[in-house]
C-alpha cells in the first residue's frame, strides 16, 4: 500500500503517472459484478505481515535486495519494475503489517491460451498529441469495419467496459482505464468467450461528485449493448 484509502491524484498529473492502488482493484471487481459484466478477475482484501509472509521467505534474490527499514522503523520493499520501483517509491509496512489485494491469476499460457487484442480506444500516451478516436468524429465507423469489432460482441465487450471505466472515474471523465490495456479472451473458444481485462488497479482517484463530461466510445453512439439495459 503506497497510498492510503482516501489519497486523491493530483489533478495535474499527466494520465496514468498515479500509482496502482489495491483498493482500487477491490472496489473494480466488486464493481464489474454489481453490474453484472464478470469481466474483471476475483479480487479480495488481505493483511498480510511483509517480514515472515514476504521478506523471509521469498526465494528469488533480486526481491531480497529491494528491503530495507525505514528510517521510523517500517520494513519496505519497492521490488522489480518498471516504473516507481526506487527507494523513493517504497511499499512499507506499519512497521510489519501490509494491507493488500490478492487477485485470481489467469492460468498459464501453456495450460490455457488465449488471444490479447489492443483497444481501438487506447490513449497515444503523448503529452502533445491525440489518439485517432479523440479527433476523429466518425471513428467507430472505422472500428466497425475492422475484424474483431466487425462481428460477434467483441465491440459490445467494449462498450461495457467504457462504461465500467467511466463509474470508476467519473470525476475526470477522460480518464479510459480499460482503453489502456488489451483485454482477453480464451483461444480455444475465441469466438463466443468472454472478454476480461485484469487491469483495474487505478480507477477512484479522485472523491467528488459526478462531471459531465464526454465518454468513448458510448459518446459516439456507437453501439449499445442490451446488457446495460438493467443498469
Amino acid at each position: 500500500m503506497r497510498q492510503s484509502r482516501d489519497a486523491e491524484t493530483d489533478a495535474n498529473l499527466f494520465y496514468f503517472s498515479d500509482f496502482e492502488r489495491h483498493n482500487a482493484e477491490i472496489a473494480a471487481f466488486h464493481l464489474d459484478r454489481l453490474l453484472g459484466f464478470n469481466r474483471i478477475p476475483p479480487v479480495v482484501g488481505r493483511l498480510i505481515n511483509v517480514t515472515s509472509e514476504v521478506r523471509e521467505i521469498t526465494t528469488g534474490k533480486a526481491l531480497s535486495r529491494t528491503f530495507f527499514t525505514s528510517p521510523v522503523g517500517n520494513v519496505c520493499f519497492y521490488g522489480q519494475c518498471e516504473y516507481y520501483c526506487t527507494t523513493e517509491h517504497p511499499v512499507c509496512g506499519r512497521p510489519h503489517q501490509l494491507e493488500v489485494s490478492l487477485a485470481a491469476m489467469l492460468p498459464d499460457l501453456s495450460l490455457a491460451p488465449r488471444r490479447s487484442w489492443r483497444s481501438p480506444w487506447r490513449r497515444a500516451y503523448s503529452r502533445t498529441k491525440q489518439a485517432a478516436w479523440e479527433k476523429d468524429p466518425a471513428y467507430c465507423d472505422t472500428v466497425r469495419r475492422k475484424p474483431p469489432y466487425s462481428h460477434g460482441t467483441r465491440l459490445l465487450d467494449l462498450i461495457d467496459m467504457a462504461v465500467l471505466d467511466f463509474l470508476m472515474s467519473q470525476c475526470l471523465p477522460f480518464f479510459f482505464f480499460f482503453t489502456r490495456h488489451p483485454f482477453s479472451a480464451p483461444h480455444a473458444i475465441i469466438n463466443d468467450a468472454l472478454a476480461v481485462t485484469p487491469w483495474m488497479s487505478r480507477p477512484f482517484l479522485f472523491l467528488c461528485s459526478s462531471v459531465a463530461g464526454s465518454v468513448a466510445p458510448p459518446s459516439s453512439a456507437c453501439a449499445s449493448c442490451p446488457s446495460l439495459a438493467s443498469v
